[in-house]
């Protein structure tokens, strides 16, 4: 995975009734996360480990407004930490409706 496949990826917005997460605070993180992934393609030390996109977790945008699609986020969410050196695969679920879960 590089940076330009981080800056590119689109996600659809949720079905009806639902918010998803914030588009504003995926970007956001996908931002970091492109550079870190352009940074370690320089041969740069790294500043994002799979633990970062792990424990990310997102609100849900304002009442009347839909986000981005929660499941294609989580989904890309594992890939991306499969790329910085993470288990590959899907993990054990951490969060549920942009909140962690009590353990």
């Amino acid at each position: 995975m590089t940076g330009d496949d981080v800056r590119t990826v689109t996600f659809a917005r949720p079905g009806f009734g639902k918010r998803g997460y914030s588009p504003d605070e995926v970007d956001q993180f996908l931002d970091r996360a492109a550079a870190e992934l352009d940074a370690r393609a320089a041969g740069g030390p790294a500043s994002m480990g799979p633990d970062d996109v792990h424990q990310v977790v997102f609100r849900k945008p304002p009442i009347g407004k839909r986000g981005y699609d929660e499941s294609q986020v989580d989904d890309f969410l594992d890939r991306l930490e499969a790329a910085l050196g993470g288990a590959a695969g899907p993990g054990p679920v951490t969060e549920l409706n942009g909140r962690p879960l009590d353990r």
